[in-house]
């Protein structure tokens, strides 16, 4: 370049570094005002927002929801009926009164409890009247009858044996007779609310054994408890799943 050639360079910082200053500037005050919210005391944002809702009628709520704990979830949502909860206790010792028994079977399903005491443990043959050593059981049944706050059920049974009984009728008759003369034990002797106890009558419908031995004709006179937990009718025989 000649001497004589003048430089046509303008005085100064070039036009890009003001306004790059202008934008570096612009982000100085955004991080600035940033900063100075993340440090706002609390308290006093607290009290000048109550403020605000009082200048303009807002009332101030409290938040009801939360998130529920583990014992809120046990005591509410789920949640035993009274009688459901007597149920277990009663299956219990239903199932100690069979073993130690054994003229006492006791099963149990979800929602329902059936003890069943032989025949002749509590009646003489072809006979309705309670032989007095069947109180000690009866006793035992009905202090559970007291405590169970449900319907219970009391079933009678005979065998097929035609040769005692004129025809069917008298089956039915005589298991009729058995389950009345428990009930009225039940009422009399350990002030059990009749009105939750029903006496049926199966006859010997709904036999456990076959009636062509002795044995079965045994097992199948017999009288039934039925501790039932729910509004349907549970009929001897009829299989339901057995709570774990």
């Amino acid at each position: 370049m000649s001497d004589e050639q003048e430089c046509k360079c303008e005085a100064g910082a070039p036009k890009w570094v003001v306004t790059f200053g202008d934008m570096m500037s612009l982000l100085l005050c955004f991080f600035i005002l940033m900063l100075s919210f993340s440090t706002t005391d609390v308290v006093k944002y607290r009290k000048l927002v109550g403020s605000l809702k009082d200048a303009f009628g807002v009332a101030e709520t409290t938040p009801t929801a939360q998130i529920p704990s583990s014992e809120m979830i046990i005591s509410q949502g789920v949640q035993f009926q009274p009688t459901m909860a007597v149920l277990f206790s009663i299956r219990s010792k239903a199932r100690n009164m069979s073993k130690a028994k054994a003229q006492i079977e006791a099963e149990a399903g979800a929602d329902w409890v059936r003890i069943k005491v032989e025949g002749d443990a509590l009646f003489l043959p072809g006979s309705s009247e309670i032989n007095p050593e069947a109180y000690p059981i009866l006793n035992d049944i009905g202090d559970l009858i007291n405590e169970f706050p449900g319907t219970v059920q009391i079933e009678g049974h005979t065998d097929s044996d035609l040769s005692t009984q004129a025809s069917y009728l008298s089956h039915y008759q005589l298991a009729a007779n058995r389950a009345i003369a428990v009930m009225d034990y039940m009422v009399r002797t350990k002030n059990a609310d009749r009105q939750r106890l029903v006496p049926v009558s199966y006859g010997d419908a709904k036999p456990r054994e076959t009636n062509d031995l002795e044995e079965g004709k045994a097992r199948n006179r017999r009288v039934e408890f039925l501790f039932n937990g729910s509004s349907r009718l549970h009929v001897p025989g009829e299989t339901l799943q057995p709570p774990p």
